[in-house]
């Protein structure tokens, strides 16, 4: 699959377009790695230069442990150097703190949800995130998602999670919708492209790196590299009859 790629017949343009957040409209990962890097910088700006770590595999260690938390801070920046209980107190602060440090939109978000609306005035969107209600509501209002959707939805608010098939009919509940008229863009196979596939919803891979479908899930019935991408292929969908 490619840039616009269709696997199977993607029928006509939907009423209702459903959207994953992170890593689909929004870089988190980018995010966690600048903040991860923030704080290290402070647990670590009184080791002398030549003594530095190298901080990238330094954020990949910490990813891999707990790609959210900060527990284990104080056994990884010891074992890179740091042995000053109160600055790694301050880093664990400091990330605690800034939990949407730097996150942002993917720059073709914005233009995206304007491009599908003059595509189609009549079409709703809604997001659905899996996380808690706290943290993904202020996402969703930090990043001025709110006046382009009509609903949000986020299983720390409503007891279900991607890819249960439910948080995908409640977000059509809200929309007054059928399964039918919708299409569902996401970024993970496993939790976004199978359980949308598991509601009866047309699914859509936001592939931004190129890395191969999982042979063993159902397939998309389409795949994209941008959120650009997904807006013309949006509008090159025959119009509902």
């Amino acid at each position: 699959m490619g840039d616009d790629n269709i696997d199977c017949d993607l029928g006509t343009r939907p009423g209702v377009l459903l959207f994953d957040l992170d890593e689909t409209l929004c870089d988190y990962a980018a995010a966690r790695r600048r903040r991860l890097e923030s704080a290290f910088r402070i647990a670590l700006r009184d080791v002398p230069a030549p003594q530095w770590p190298d901080l990238a595999p330094l954020i990949d260690r910490s990813i891999a442990i707990a790609p959210h938390g900060d527990a284990h801070f104080p056994d990884l920046l010891r074992a890179a150097g740091c042995d000053d209980p109160a600055a790694i107190d301050e880093a664990r602060t400091w990330f605690r703190r800034h939990r949407l440090h730097s996150l942002a939109l993917f720059p073709d978000a914005k233009p995206m949800f304007a491009a599908l609306r003059a595509t189609d005035r009549g079409a709703r969107f809604g997001i659905i995130t899996n996380g808690p209600a706290d943290i993904q509501r202020e996402k969703v209002a930090m990043l001025g998602l709110l006046p382009l959707v009509e609903t949000v939805v986020i299983s720390g608010e409503v007891g279900v999670a991607k890819p249960a098939p439910g948080i995908f009919m409640l977000a059509l509940d809200r929309l007054c919708a059928p399964a039918a008229d919708a299409i569902y863009l996401g970024d993970a196979p496993a939790i976004d492209i199978a359980g949308a596939h598991a509601a009866g919803i047309r699914a859509v891979w936001m592939n931004r790196t190129g890395v191969a479908w999982p042979r063993t899930l159902p397939r998309p019935v389409a795949e994209v590299t941008s959120l650009a991408a997904f807006a013309r292929l949006i509008a090159a969908l025959p119009d509902r009859t």
